[in-house]
C-alpha cells in the first residue's frame, strides 16, 4: 500500500495547529476538489495593497515584508540567523514568529493564503515572487522605504 509523508510548517504552535485544520477540513469536505485555482493576478494586486495598508507603520513586520520581498526578486530567502536578528535588534527567532505571523493572519483574512512562507529547507522567509512585485511598486509609488535598516 503506498504511504504518504505531509509535513506541515510554522513558526508557532498555534500555526501548525491552524495548518493542519485547514488542510484536514479541505480533504474531509472536498475530496473531488480540483487543485486550488491562482487568483488572477489584478486580485491578487488587490489583497497585497489591501494587506499593506492594514500592515501599520514602519515597524519590524513591514521592514521585513519589504526585505522578503526584495529577496523573492533575486530567487533568494531571507535566511533567519544571527545577522538577521542582529539587524532587527531581537536575540531569538521567535521574535519573528510575530512580525511574521500578523501579516500572515491578515492575508489569510484578505486573501485565503499566507504572505511569508517558511522554507525549511534554507531555513529562511519566502514571498512569492509575484506578491513581491506588487510590495516593491506599492512601497516605491508611497515613496517610504521601509526596508532593511
Amino acid at each position: 500500500m503506498p504511504q504518504i509523508t505531509l509535513s506541515f510548517h510554522a513558526d508557532t504552535q498555534e500555526e501548525l495547529v491552524a495548518n493542519v485544520s485547514r488542510w484536514v477540513a479541505s480533504v474531509v469536505t472536498d475530496r473531488t476538489a480540483t487543485p486550488p485555482v491562482e487568483p488572477p493576478t489584478d486580485q491578487r494586486e488587490r489583497e497585497v495593497r489591501e494587506l499593506l495598508r492594514r500592515v501599520k507603520g514602519g515597524g519590524d513586520s513591514r521592514r521585513l515584508i519589504h526585505e522578503v520581498a526584495e529577496a523573492a526578486l533575486r530567487g533568494d530567502a531571507v535566511i533567519r540567523d544571527d545577522a538577521l536578528k542582529a539587524r532587527y535588534g531581537k536575540t531569538t527567532g521567535t521574535a519573528f514568529a510575530g512580525m511574521v505571523g500578523g501579516p500572515n493572519k491578515l492575508m489569510r483574512r484578505i486573501g485565503g493564503r499566507d504572505l511569508i512562507t517558511w522554507d525549511r529547507a534554507v531555513g529562511g522567509y519566502r514571498i512569492d515572487p509575484r506578491d513581491a512585485e506588487v510590495i516593491l511598486a506599492t512601497i516605491a509609488e508611497s515613496g517610504t522605504s521601509s526596508g532593511p535598516a
